[in-house]
């Protein structure tokens, strides 16, 4: 009887608390309460015993597409919260939560997919420090798989998610960044591919996580990013330039090779209006790390 009288309140907790989230959330959809109802969530999320993660985590996991942009974006800015404050306690729950994430990058605001973003790279820094392959594969798996749905939004969030997740990751598996090179390194040649410029981010990542297995296939990642440094849209020969200057610049000896390389790509292009401002960034970064 004590025990049913326990669940019961436990039940009626969550009610309560559910709806002082929805109210919160329709404070956030309003401009002039917007701010209000970020730091009444915020506090909640903070104060959170580890039965109410789960039921915290439904009241935003699946947030309405008729909602307003702000409200969808705060849902998915809270999933990063409660990693922060809770990390290792919302692991079970991590496959629903990057669920969620996958259907937001699908979202028609660029604000809500830039958030995606921000949030899994927020998930890899706290839940994947611990060198847990697990972890990095749950957050890779369904992204990638978007990866290949012919929208360029979708694409391009895709990438640049997974690129952050690889940034944030302290020790990701290589055996998966193997394969994922080799699928990207197709899709940079694919003309049916759209998002260029976040793929070819995606590849930075890979190359600079130590991710192409051999010379040989280290050379030809870094040929196809030079190759599209000759692409017509000029926002993928910026993404391409950034790149091989990240590349150029990295101090890891197994890209002590390709240096010289890069740093000539970059040469033979200074012409082009798109690298002004990324010589003279790049060469102060030189200033920088070796004075």
């Amino acid at each position: 009887r004590v025990e049913w009288k326990m669940k019961r309140a436990q039940g009626n907790g969550g009610l309560e608390m559910k709806k002082r989230i929805v109210g919160a959330l329709n404070k956030v959809g309003d401009r002039d309460t917007q701010q209000i109802g970020m730091e009444e969530l915020d506090r909640m999320a903070q104060g959170l015993r580890a039965e109410g993660i789960w039921s915290f985590l439904s009241c935003i996991l699946d947030s309405d597409w008729e909602q307003k942009a702000s409200i969808r974006k705060e849902c998915v800015r809270l999933m990063g919260t409660l990693a922060t404050y809770y990390d290792g306690l919302v692991l079970p729950h991590l496959p629903k939560m990057v669920a969620s994430i996958v259907k937001r990058l699908r979202d028609p605001d660029s604000v809500v997919r830039d958030v995606c973003v921000n949030t899994v790279a927020l998930l890899a820094s706290k839940l994947g420090r611990d060198g847990e392959d697990k972890v990095f594969v749950v957050l890779v798996r369904p992204i990638f798989e978007a990866l290949g749905e012919q929208n360029k939004h979708v694409q391009s969030s895709s990438a640049l998610c997974l690129a952050r997740i690889i940034d944030n990751t302290p020790h990701p598996p290589l055996s998966l960044l193997h394969k994922m090179l080799s699928r990207t390194l197709k899709l940079l040649k694919n003309p049916h591919f759209i998002a260029k410029p976040a793929l070819l981010d995606f590849t930075r990542s890979i190359i600079l996580a130590g991710g192409a297995p051999t010379h040989n296939i280290l050379s030809a990642a870094i040929s196809s990013i030079q190759d599209s440094l000759k692409h017509s849209d000029w926002s993928t020969r910026k993404a391409a330039s950034l790149a091989l200057a990240d590349i150029a610049l990295s101090a890891a000896s197994f890209l002590g090779f390709f240096r010289a390389s890069c740093l000539q790509s970059l040469e033979s292009c200074r012409f082009d209006k798109v690298f002004f401002l990324l010589f003279f960034w790049f060469f102060l970064s030189v200033l920088v790390n070796f004075s």
